[in-house]
């Protein structure tokens, strides 16, 4: 019994790889991140937590260095998208609280991935600036939001928005603001 059990959950663990790597290739050459949130959504056998934990995965191998913090993106729009960050041992500082540097990277990624919402196909971003101001210690669960107002001037070379951190009582604890160098190719 034990081996059908350890069996069907390493068919499902390597499905599971399987799917996040095709997806993760499907995000780096679509450039847009809502479609692969999208086409997650529209399949309706998986749980919504196993959606956010694919797409968080997927968004981690296109960006490896976002792997380095536990965060679930739970909702992703055009120019909005929201996370959560668990505070664990492996992002604390020796205060028993959230490192700056895990902060930094949850905002950047949560931010990020609002602005590439509002990109076309051809174009291009780059963060030349990250600005943060640490409010209050971060402890506990801690959520990100970033809402970014569409893009009216196709001629403007940079791009500001900023990224709100709260923690479960709903206190800020962290603002990035975040400037992007664009390209905007596609007219």
């Amino acid at each position: 019994m034990n081996n059908i059990k350890f069996a069907l959950l390493s068919i499902l663990f390597v499905g599971l790889a399987v799917a996040a790597s095709f997806l993760s290739k499907k995000l780096g050459a679509l450039r847009d991140p809502l479609q692969v949130w999208e086409a997650l959504n529209n399949i309706g056998v998986l749980p919504i937590r196993m959606r956010a934990w694919i797409f968080s995965t997927v968004v981690g191998i296109a960006n490896p260095y976002s792997r380095s913090i536990n965060f679930r993106i739970t909702e992703l729009r055009k120019g909005k998208a929201c996370g959560v960050m668990k505070e664990t041992k492996k992002i604390s500082n020796p205060f028993r609280s959230v490192h700056a540097a895990a902060l930094v990277t949850f905002g950047e990624t949560v931010g990020g991935l609002a602005v590439f919402t509002l990109l076309g196909k051809k174009d291009r971003a780059i963060l030349t600036n990250v600005n943060a101001e640490y409010i209050k210690v971060s402890r506990g669960l801690l959520t990100a939001s970033s809402i970014v107002q569409p893009i009216v001037d196709r001629d403007i070379t940079e791009f500001v928005n900023e990224v709100l951190i709260k923690n479960a009582a709903f206190e800020t604890v962290a603002t990035l603001t975040l400037t992007w160098r664009v390209d905007l190719r596609d007219r």
